[in-house]
């Protein structure tokens, strides 16, 4: 049987990006795409592959996303933001 990133089935995830999550939902990373020098950032602020995340706020238009990661407070546009796959956490 095929399991995904985290040794559950791979059905029981379904993949989105942080634009899709709602305020207050909490999420783990899937993975980050971007240049290397975007994704190493994104590293150093808590937003890679396994990390749980929560999003905070939404601006009034959708163009910025505050998150809390282990690290901190992340603010991150929303090109970025659609770049970073995440599923659901409990």
């Amino acid at each position: 049987m095929r399991t995904g990133i985290f040794g559950a089935p791979s059905a029981f995830f379904i993949v989105m990006n942080i634009c899709d999550l709602k305020r207050g939902e909490a999420a783990l990373v899937l993975s980050v795409a971007g240049d290397r020098p975007l994704r190493e950032r994104l590293n150093v602020l808590g937003v890679y592959a396994g990390a749980r995340i929560v999003l905070l706020k939404i601006s009034l238009f959708g163009k910025t996303f505050l998150l809390s990661t282990a690290s901190g407070k992340v603010a991150l546009g929303r090109t970025v933001a659609a770049g970073v796959k995440v599923c659901r956490a409990r």
